[in-house]
Order: C-alpha cells, then sequence, then structure tokens
C-alpha cells in the first residue's frame, strides 16, 4: 500500500530538527489512525475495548533513540597489528620484503618485553596485488580489531585501505610509498623519504661540500621521473645553483641527441639525471663515446649494484637514499647483521621501512598506554625524533615523515666502483 500521500510540508518557521519531530509524530498519529479505522477487520477486533485517546499517543509518541554506540575513536582496540601485503601475484617481491621487515621488527620488540610484558600480535593477509583481495584482507583485519595496519608499497595495499581506514578509525601506514597519502585522511599516513628533501640535501650537499654551480638536466620519460627531476629543479633554483642545458629521453633513440644538448651547456659540473638505472647507463655511455666526461647526481633509483657496472664512466656520482646497509651506526649495524643472519642477504628499503613502520606504531602504542585509535592518532602526528633504522624521523601535520636521506659517493676501488657514505641521517 502506497503511503507516500501522508508526507507532510515543514511548518514554516520551524527548526529543522524539531520540525522534523513534529512531522514525524503527525504521520505516525495519522498512519495509526488509518489502520485503527480504515484497515477491514482491525477495529473489529478492538471493539470490545475501544483505545483510549491516551492509549494512541502512548503508541505514537517519538521514544527515545537507544544510546549511541561507543565511537570507534575512543573503542579499546586488540593489541594487533595487521600487514597487508603481496606475498604472490605481480608485486610479491616487495610484499615478501615488506613482510620480512614488519616480522624482524616484531620479533626485535616482543623479545625486548613488548608492551608491559605482552607481546604485539601481526596479522599477515596476501593481498595479491589484487583490488578484491585488498578489500577482503582489510575488512577482516579491522574486524579481528587491529589497533593498526601496515600496507605495503605497492598500488592496492597503498591505496585501497585508506577509505576503510578513516571510516573505522584505524591507524593505517604505508610503508616506502612515493605517493602523498598522508593528506588522505585522519588516520593515514606514510613511512617513506620525503623526495623533495632528499633532492635538496644533496644538492646541497654538492653545492657546499663540493663547490658544484652549475648543472645540467636529463628526464626520463618514466614513472617517477618527472616528479624527481621537479624535486631537483626546485633544489636547484633554492640553492642558488644553476640549470645551464636541460634534454628529455622518451626512448633509447633520443639519448645521442640529449647528450648533445648537454653539451651546448658545457662547461658543468654535473649532470642530474631523473631516471632509471637502466637509462643512467645508456646515458654515460653515449656521453663518453661524444667525448663528454661529468658525474650524475641523482636519486635512489640510481643506488644500484647495476649502476656500478658503468665503471669509471659513473665514479664521482652522488645519489641519495632512505636507506643503506652500509651503515655502521649500532641500531642500523645491529638490523643489518640481523637480517643477514636470518635471510641471507642484505635488507632493501623495503625490508628497513616496514622495520621503523612497525616500531615506530609500537612506541607510540607503548608511550600512549592505549590501543584507543584516537590516542594512538595523536601519538603518531606528535613523533618526534624518533631513531630509527633509516634515521631520525619526526611526523609533520599531514601524516607524512619528515627525514633526511643518506648522501653517497660512487668511489673508486681496488675491484671496482663502489658506493661509499658521505653523509647519514642520524645526526
Amino acid at each position: 500500500m502506497d503511503l507516500r500521500f501522508l508526507n507532510i510540508a515543514l511548518p514554516a518557521g520551524e527548526s529543522f530538527s524539531r520540525g522534523i519531530m513534529k512531522t514525524d509524530l503527525i504521520k505516525r498519529f495519522l498512519i495509526l489512525l488509518f489502520v485503527l479505522f480504515l484497515v477491514p477487520g482491525c477495529s473489529e477486533k478492538e471493539e470490545e475495548k475501544p483505545k483510549t485517546f491516551e492509549d494512541i499517543i502512548a503508541e505514537v509518541v517519538v521514544k527515545p533513540e537507544p544510546a549511541e554506540q561507543e565511537s570507534p575513536w575512543h573503542k579499546e582496540r586488540a593489541l594487533k597489528i595487521g600487514v597487508v601485503a603481496p606475498e604472490t601475484g605481480e608485486q610479491s617481491m616487495i610484499g615478501v620484503m615488506t613482510i620480512n621487515g614488519v616480522t624482524m621488527a616484531a620479533e626485535t620488540f616482543n623479545s625486548s618485553g613488548g608492551i608491559d610484558g605482552k607481546k604485539i600480535e601481526v596479522v599477515y593477509v596476501d593481498n595479491k596485488s589484487e583490488q578484491t583481495a585488498t578489500t577482503d584482507a582489510v575488512e577482516r583485519l579491522i574486524s579481528e580489531g587491529v589497533v593498526a595496519i601496515i600496507g605495503a608499497p605497492t598500488g592496492w595495499a597503498t591505496f585501497a585501505p585508506v577509505h576503510y581506514a578513516n571510516e573505522s578509525a584505524t591507524v593505517f601506514i604505508s610503508a616506502g610509498t612515493r605517493r602523498h597519502i598522508g593528506r588522505s585522511g585522519p588516520f593515514v599516513f606514510r613511512f617513506s623519504l620525503p623526495g623533495q628533501k632528499a633532492a635538496e640535501e644533496l644538492i646541497e650537499y654538492c653545492v657546499k661540500k663540493e663547490g658544484m654551480k652549475d648543472f645540467a638536466l636529463v628526464t626520463v620519460m618514466e614513472d617517477e621521473a618527472l616528479n624527481i627531476s621537479s624535486f631537483f629543479r626546485v633544489a636547484a633554483h633554492k640553492l642558488g645553483a644553476n640549470i645551464k642545458s636541460e634534454a628529455h629521453i622518451f626512448s633509447e633513440m633520443d639519448v645521442p641527441r640529449a647528450v648533445e644538448d648537454i653539451k651546448k651547456g658545457l662547461p658543468q659540473d654535473a649532470v642530474i639525471f631523473a631516471g632509471s638505472t637502466s637509462s643512467a647507463l645508456a646515458f654515460v655511455k653515449e656521453a663518453e663515446k661524444q667525448g663528454v666526461r661529468l658525474p650524475l647526481i641523482g636519486g635512489e633509483e640510481l643506488y644500484t649494484e647495476e649502476f656500478l657496472k658503468g665503471g669509471d664512466a659513473v665514479v664521482g656520482s652522488f645519489v641519495y637514499s632512505g636507506f643503506s646497509p652500509q651503515d655502521t651506526t649500532e641500531i642500523t649495524k645491529k638490523f643489518v647483521d640481523s637480517y643477514r643472519k636470518e635471510k641471507g642477504e642484505s635488507p632493501s628499503i623495503f625490508a628497513a621501512e616496514a622495520y621503523d613502520a612497525f616500531m615506530l606504531i609500537a612506541s607510540v602504542i607503548q608511550d600512549s598506554g592505549s590501543t584507543m585509535p584516537e590516542a594512538v592518532r595523536e601519538g603518531m602526528m606528535d613523533v618526534e625524533d624518533f631513531h630509527g633504522v633509516t634515521g631520525r624521523v619526526s611526523m609533520d601535520d599531514r601524516g607524512e615523515v619528515v627525514r633526511s636521506p643518506y648522501i653517497l659517493r660512487v668511489v673508486r676501488k681496488k675491484n671496482g666502483p663502489s658506493f661509499s657514505i658521505v653523509k647519514t641521517p642520524h645526526g
């Protein structure tokens, strides 16, 4: 039966809430009258004992709403941290590194006493590098009442949880992503090296410590290269350095022309190179062929063993990185040695940042003395000078970490070119 004819306009001058209450009261009253007097059989059942006016009012009066459920912001959670990472699928390598870092951090933290003697349980869920699997994983972790979720720095594991985290008041931190997701809501954080700060500190080192002033800028049309190029451009301008020539590489065929464009700006101190290792090696090989010998300045894409295969052509180059297993600082060396002993290899930046992300959350829970989402969130926002294996970390008001990069130089050694740390982020 269609009862839409009972819609009643809000009386003029009424506040919205009071008007709605009155309207609802009138609707209920009319519906009751309709049932009592118009629906066949109903009035006959009540003939023996007619309803009084007080009975009718008692039935249609607006009853108090049940007490509002406790806000998820202020409800204690289980002492659990969830991890969403692809153990299978196309990005499984990154996922496994993330899991390795969290696993080692949990073992280290719990073996040191945990939180008041209680161990933090870690719940791992394979999102298989898929959207549906990621959604299911996040919903499962939230239903289990985890106090926080750590996401691998992969597409789905970074972006899919954001909405669910904010809606359920669950702290979420992506370990290692370059996407600025910290602005995506009050419970979303990012643990990774800030690119702009890294570029500025590298250029500052080259200008102030190495006396460099004039640069060429080469940008490869690759995924992250455009961002890196813009970081270096801003950094050079800020520090009073000159970009005397510029070139863009769209494909391997553009490399010879890019070198020719750079030659027009000579003399120059170095080439700021925004691109992958393979692109960088193709560039220095062609530059050497054309008689140009300039060191490269680049991001952590160039911090690879493959880059060192460029031989003498890459000696003198500088790169920044969010982590270096060569660091001999006590906290980092201990982590690296333990990781090598357990995994048989050096930890990657993904493992290191996942390790620090767990340790940061654990320390916040410990310091706040609570697993209440609001308390943990506030603790995250107040992080200042946390000492991790990747350096000293603070958190800004957008949920982004503030920390410095490692700066490394390629030097010539007996067995060939090697990276050497010239500046650490430990302070």
